[in-house]
């Protein structure tokens, strides 16, 4: 709620301070003394463009500012989708100089005009003569049926949902676009992957393929080689074998006790064993050069197809074909979670939707259950105003899809007099008239709902008698549950202020300011008279009004 308004350099205003109550505030004054520039200083702390001729003295800035009471209202989610810090005391502020510019300020944070009218669009609704815009605000109708239908907390679950389900479907497009592109590039890593199985390559084959090529190419010299080796081992008539071993009989024969023929001995037979094995190993070369044919030519043929693969994925060697292998399975396997991400998204999306049927056609079949008791007490208290002959009704009607509400879509229909068809609110244009609509539909919820502070601008306009008597109950009744502000006219409705500001014009040599106060009993009863009679006031005027304060201060 407003708990207080400071205005400084604002027209006719030098610098004021305005507290308000937190009920029912009415404010008075003679014709031009200054309550519209009450309701403009409030509408530029709302985020209303400014204009440099609001700018009373140009050497100086124009300051508004108000304090606002915020512990009723859970507003923690305004200010942090606004990327503001919350505080249960916040105060708004602009400030506006003569060379048209301006500030505004939010706790001593400067935001943009667009930011304060976000966060005061929570905090003031101010209602003007013929406005009926919140009465066209689809937000606020469904809070009236929700409200009354005692499904508020149903349907703020609903809308969480619907949250969810709508960043859901985003989540999916976005996925199903980045699937469209790996799907293409699936099938490519698929053709890359399987070019390289069918390859069927193994680790360590191409250097083998190399050491086995090269045994190939030099068969006819290894044969050789273990030709000569025959030939000098066994193969001759006093070959080295033979030879070797008649020496070792030989040193053998007469070693007897001598060391050194011992060791030389020793020595010969090592070399002996070791020429045995040397000679087996060499003709054992004999197993590589017993190939086919045509070995040579399969070889070569295999470590081109190798290599060329190898080329045409830009690798260094035949070894890199294994990382590749692997870098693609595991591509594919993400592109696999992908789809399987995809699918799990679409199936909590189908969940999701099923869940907000049911939960729609809950809140439907409570809202239909509604519309007539809704009509019942807006045409009762229609009629306490002196509109009994009008009519109202809310009619639902089937949404195409489902949408943050439900299902439903609402239309608030009027008609203040008999024969005249009923009409969207909308296009209801006596002010007199939609005033006392408005006024019976937010007295109807204001035990249901946390009302904003609201302003109305002299919605008593047209309203006299009886009617503005009952006008101004419902006024006050409406105070005991919300902040009520009202520059008011008439008084009746004045008289059931809880706090009565009284504006006036105060002229200092060449100088005229505009001056408020809050009024005490007797002021008020000689301000009350006043705007019965004239100034200064009848005696029945007096009376009248005194009886009227009475009758308010006894209850």
């Amino acid at each position: 709620m407003l708990k207080s308004l400071h205005i400084k350099n604002f027209v006719l205003i030098d610098e004021l301070t305005i507290q308000f109550s937190d009920h029912l505030t009415t404010i008075t004054g003679e014709t031009g003394a200054g309550k519209s520039i009450l309701l403009g200083a409030l509408n530029l702390i709302l985020g209303q463009r400014a204009d440099t001729s609001l700018v009373a003295n140009q050497d100086q800035t124009c300051v508004i500012e108000g304090t606002f009471d915020l512990q009723a209202y859970d507003l923690e989610p305004v200010f942090e989708t606004e990327e503001l810090d919350y505080e249960p005391i916040t105060v708004l502020r602009r400030e506006i100089r003569s060379n048209g510019k301006s500030r505004a300020f939010v706790n001593d944070n400067l935001v943009n005009l667009t930011t304060l009218k976000s966060l005061a669009d929570h905090l003031i609704d101010i209602h003007e003569q013929f406005d009926s815009h919140f009465l066209r605000d689809r937000r606020f109708q469904f809070q009236v049926i929700d409200s009354l239908a005692g499904q508020l907390k149903e349907t703020i679950q609903y809308q969480q949902l619907f949250t969810q389900l709508k960043k859901r479907k985003t989540d999916l497009r976005t996925q199903r676009e980045q699937f469209a592109t790996l799907r293409q590039k699936k099938d490519f890593l698929e053709f890359q992957l399987h070019e390289i199985q069918k390859l069927q390559y193994q680790p360590g084959e191409f250097q083998e393929l190399e050491e086995e090529l090269n045994v190939v190419k030099n068969a006819a010299d290894i044969s050789d080689i273990i030709q000569l080796a025959d030939h000098l081992f066994e193969g001759a008539e006093n070959n080295l074998l033979d030879q070797f071993r008649g020496l070792i009989h030989r040193v053998t024969a007469i070693q007897g006790n001598m060391e050194a023929l011992k060791r030389l001995n020793s020595r010969l037979e090592s070399n002996y064993i070791e020429l045995e094995d040397l000679y087996k190993e060499i003709t054992q070369l004999d197993d590589l050069v017993e190939v086919d044919p045509g070995r040579s030519d399969w070889i070569e043929n295999r470590m081109a197809e190798i290599f060329k693969v190898v080329k045409k994925h830009h690798l260094d060697d035949a070894e890199s074909l294994t990382r590749l292998t692997k870098n693609l399975e595991d591509e594919l396997a993400q592109i696999e979670q992908t789809d399987t991400a995809t699918q799990a998204l679409e199936d909590e999306i189908g969940r999701l939707e099923k869940e907000l049927h049911q939960k729609a056609d809950s809140l439907s079949q409570a809202r239909k259950e509604q519309v007539a008791p809704i009509r019942d007490a807006v045409l009762e208290h229609l009629t306490l105003l002196n509109l009994g002959k009008a009519d109202f009704k809310i009619e639902i009607h089937p949404a195409d899809e489902l949408n943050d509400h439900g299902r439903d879509e609402l239309k608030f229909l009027f008609s203040a007099n008999p024969g005249v068809a009923l009409s969207p609110v909308e296009k209801v244009a006596s002010g007199g008239e939609i005033s006392r609509l408005a006024l019976s539909i937010k007295a109807l919820i204001a035990r249901s709902i946390p009302l904003p502070t609201i302003v109305f601008d002299e919605i008593d306009a047209a309203v006299s008698g009886s009617a503005a008597d009952k006008m101004g109950t419902l006024l006050y009744n409406l105070g005991r549950h919300h902040q009520v502000i009202c520059i008011t006219h008439s008084p009746q409705v004045a008289s059931r202020a809880d706090k009565h500001l009284f504006v006036y014009k105060e002229v200092t040599g060449q100088k005229t300011e505009s001056q408020i106060r809050e009024l005490e009993k007797e002021e008020r009863i000689t301000e009350l008279a006043i705007m019965m009679s004239s100034d200064p006031p009848s005696s029945s005027a007096l009376e009248n009004a005194k009886y009227l304060l009475e009758k308010t201060l006894s209850h």
